[in-house]
């Protein structure tokens, strides 16, 4: 019995060490290219354009200052009480769902797609970058973050009429967390391509 445990202990000892940071960060390094960089890239653009945009049409409003709450650098109370008193439970229905479900698959893409470029571009520095290339993959969390919270505000308001300002906060604080790790991202990717231009001027000047 002592044996058996011992070796279950060590296969899950493995299968932790396959699963870490370190391992998926070095999986990303190795099986990244350009081809599949750019094939993402045509997925990110299709996605957003066939399937966001028209997802988004069920909730927004011609007139409004305010298309959608995680587009805007943060929010108050006011603002998500304008956003919600301006459409019918049908609309805020639609915005429910289209945070929880379509959202969350396009976090899923833009999050693969910049750990791709971000894993080519790093790829002959990887071993000083280490597991910089998953982050990215921060962003998609606080986005996921900020949709649960404007999920449950929605359903708070169309329950009760009101929302909760903490979560308000709460949902804000994400949505900025989740913007500044958006601008974080393309510096990686701006100093990952200086880095790569400089390597191969190196090269061609010995």
């Amino acid at each position: 019995m002592t044996v058996d445990k011992e070796k279950n202990i060590k296969k899950q000892k493995g299968l932790l060490k396959y699963f870490s940071s370190k391992a998926l960060s070095q999986f990303f390094y190795q099986k990244s290219n350009l081809m599949t960089a750019i094939f993402l890239t045509a997925i990110f653009i299709g996605y957003l354009v066939l399937v966001m945009m028209d997802k988004a049409v069920g909730f927004e409003l011609a007139d409004s200052n305010i298309k959608s709450l995680g587009t805007s650098f943060g929010f108050n109370q006011a603002d998500i009480m304008v956003f919600l008193t301006t459409r019918t439970d049908e609309m805020i229905n639609a915005y429910i769902d289209f945070n929880q479900v379509w959202d969350t698959f396009f976090g899923m893409i833009y999050g693969l797609m910049y750990v791709v470029w971000v894993s080519v571009l790093f790829k002959p520095f990887s071993q000083k970058a280490g597991s910089l290339n998953l982050f990215p993959l921060t962003q998609v969390l606080f986005d996921w973050l900020e949709n649960y919270e404007l999920g449950l505000l929605a359903n708070q308001y169309l329950a009760d009429g009101v929302i909760s300002s903490s979560n308000a906060q709460l949902a804000s604080a994400f949505s900025m967390i989740k913007w500044a790790c958006s601008g974080l991202t393309y510096v990686l990717i701006s100093v990952g391509i200086i880095m790569l231009i400089s390597r191969a001027l190196k090269k061609n000047i010995e």
